[in-house]
């Protein structure tokens, strides 16, 4: 904690805060910010009091690598593509559901096709897909055979 910190930025008021990091040398700042209460009113808005802050990215990425963290992307456990919009609310509740116990689950939300929807699962690496239909399930896993289910609850207990 330094009292004395000044973010070199005329519109901050009271507190501001910046987190430094030490593998950066001169250029160790990775985030900062502070309130800045009139700034919305001095450029023509109402009295907006106001907290922000603005980081670095390469800064971020660069000091996690430096301390050892590794990126990409958290493995995809189970996709759930959806066939038909009726599948829909059964589908979020058991991502909901899976993703409680710790399971990496994920599904669409850009309204793919189903074809588009089992490339993105593809792409994440999925290594289960559930694909939902208002009158069953298929659980697609690796290079094993398709197996069918009369719903998705009965579809879910096979995971």
């Amino acid at each position: 904690l330094t009292p004395t910190l000044v973010r070199g930025l005329d519109y901050y008021t009271r507190t501001t805060f910046e987190f430094m990091g030490e593998a950066l040398g001169a250029q160790s700042s990775l985030c900062g910010g502070g309130r800045y209460d009139y700034l919305i009113e001095e450029i023509g808005g109402p009295p907006t009091p106001a907290v922000g802050f603005a980081s670095g990215i390469e800064r971020l990425v660069f000091s996690l690598t430096e301390q050892g963290a590794e990126g990409g992307s958290p493995e995809v456990e189970v996709f759930f593509a959806v066939e038909d919009d009726a599948a829909r609310p059964e589908v979020l509740a058991a991502l909901a559901d899976l993703r409680r116990t710790g399971r990496a689950a994920e599904t669409d939300y850009a309204g793919r096709s189903l074809k588009g929807q089992l490339t993105q699962a593809g792409r994440l690496n999925a290594r289960i897909t559930v694909i939902a239909r208002s009158d069953g399930a298929t659980v697609r896993r690796g290079g094993e055979r398709d197996v069918e289910f009369g719903s998705l609850a009965e579809a879910l207990e096979s995971l």
